[in-house]
C-alpha cells in the first residue's frame, strides 16, 4: 500500500531557539568546551577553514571524479606544479582542480562598519564564575580583550577545459552566497563571507593549443583576531560577612562647659564623633547666646523645648537645648562652639 500524498517521513518537534535564546546558543557555540572562555581564533584558523569550506560545502565532483583543492602561494606554484600527485608520469597537472591563493596583504578589517575601536588593549569581563575553596565562596572574573578586526581576501580559481564544467562550479558558488553571505563557523566563532566579484583568466594565445578555462572567484573573509595568550583570569573580591550591633541607645555628642565669672562669659563646646549627629542639654545655668563657631558642619538646627531658635536666644535653668547637625566629611568629627554671656 502505497503512502498517501503530503506525507512526512521525518517531522522536526524540537523548534528553532529565537531572540535570546539563539543569542545565547551562539555563545555557547564559542565558547571553548571544557573551559569558561572561548576559543582564539588566528590567520591559520581562518585559512584552515576556508580551505575547508571549498573542499567540503562547494564539494566539486566531474565526471564521477572529486576535483583536488590546492592551497598555494604564488610562490610556491612552480614547485608545486612538478611535485604535486595529481600530476601525470611527464609530471603535468592534470586538469580540473581548483586552487585556493589567499593574498598576502591582509587589510584593516571593515566589520565593525567603520566605527572605532577604544584605544588601547583593555580587557573586557567575558563571564564570571563562582568559586569555593572550603571556607571562602569568591568569583573568578574572566576577561578577554577586544577582538582585533582583519579582512582576508582569497582567490579560488577553477581549471578545467570544459564549459560544462565551469557551469557546474559556478551553480554552486552562487548558491552558497545567495543570500549575500556566507558564514563560516571558525572555533565556534559566526564569521561571514562576501563574493567580491567573478572573473576570466582563460588565455588562448594558439588554436592549436590544447585549450582550457580559468575561472576566479575574489572572496573576502571579514574576521578577526583574538589571541589566547592574551585572556585572563583573575579572582574578584571574596564575599565577606559583616556583624553589625544596634542599639535602641541614641549615641549623643559629649560637652564641655567654660565659665569665666569676672567678666560675665559662658562657651559650649561639643564635638559630634563620627556617627554621631545629635547633642541634648539640660540647662542648669542661665545665660544667653550670642556667637556659634563651627567645623566639619553643613547645616544644624537648634531647639529649645522642641521649638527652632536662632541667635542670640536665652536659655534658663531645667530648659532643654537640643542640636541637630549635617556633617561635610561624615565619616570625620564635627565641632560646634556656642558663646554667650551669663545672667
Amino acid at each position: 500500500m502505497g503512502l498517501p500524498k503530503n506525507y512526512r517521513k521525518n517531522l522536526n518537534i524540537t523548534p528553532p531557539k529565537v531572540g535570546f535564546a539563539a543569542r545565547q546558543q551562539i555563545l555557547d557555540n564559542i565558547a571553548n568546551n571544557g573551559t569558561y572562555l572561548p576559543k582564539g581564533i588566528l590567520h591559520e584558523d581562518m585559512d584552515r577553514d576556508f580551505i575547508e569550506y571549498v573542499k567540503n560545502s562547494i564539494d566539486l565532483t566531474l565526471g564521477g571524479k572529486e576535483v583536488p583543492v590546492i592551497f598555494l602561494s604564488i610562490q610556491r606554484w612552480a614547485e608545486f606544479a612538478k611535485t604535486w600527485k595529481f600530476s601525470d608520469e611527464n609530471k603535468n597537472i592534470k586538469i580540473p582542480f581548483i586552487t585556493i591563493v589567499r593574498k598576502p596583504d591582509p587589510q584593516v578589517g571593515t566589520n565593525y562598519a567603520g566605527a572605532f575601536n577604544i584605544p588601547g588593549k583593555p580587557t573586557f569581563t567575558y563571564m564570571k564564575i563562582p568559586t569555593w575553596d572550603g571556607n571562602i565562596k569568591s568569583y573568578d572574573v574572566y576577561q578577554i580583550p577586544q577582538p582585533v578586526s582583519i579582512d582576508m581576501n582569497y582567490e579560488v580559481r577553477l581549471f578545467c577545459n570544459k564549459m560544462r564544467d565551469l557551469n557546474i562550479f559556478n551553480k554552486k558558488m552562487l548558491e552558497s552566497f545567495s543570500a549575500g553571505e556566507k558564514y563560516l563557523r571558525i572555533n565556534g566563532h559566526p564569521i561571514p563571507l562576501l563574493l567580491d566579484s567573478i572573473g576570466d583568466e582563460s588565455v588562448i594565445n594558439n588554436v592549436d593549443e590544447k585549450r582550457y578555462y580559468v575561472q576566479l572567484y575574489s572572496i573576502k573573509m571579514l574576521g578577526y583576531l583574538l589571541d589566547e595568550n592574551e585572556f585572563k583570569v583573575k579572582p574578584a573580591i571574596s564575599r565577606g560577612i559583616q556583624f553589625y550591633e544596634i542599639s535602641e541607645n541614641i549615641n549623643l555628642a559629649p560637652y564641655q562647659i567654660s565659665k569665666q565669672e569676672k567678666e560675665g562669659l559662658i562657651e559650649l563646646n561639643i564635638q559630634f564623633a563620627p556617627g554621631v549627629n545629635m547633642f541634648n542639654l539640660t540647662v542648669d545655668i542661665d545665660a544667653t547666646y550670642e556667637e556659634i563657631e563651627v567645623e566639619n558642619i553643613n547645616t544644624y538646627i537648634v531647639l529649645l523645648n522642641g521649638v527652632p531658635v536662632t541667635l542670640p536666644y536665652d536659655v534658663k535653668y531645667g530648659d532643654v537645648l537640643t542640636i541637630t547637625i549635617n556633617k561635610t566629611i561624615v565619616t570625620n568629627s564635627a565641632y560646634m562652639t556656642l558663646k554667650g554671656k551669663l545672667k
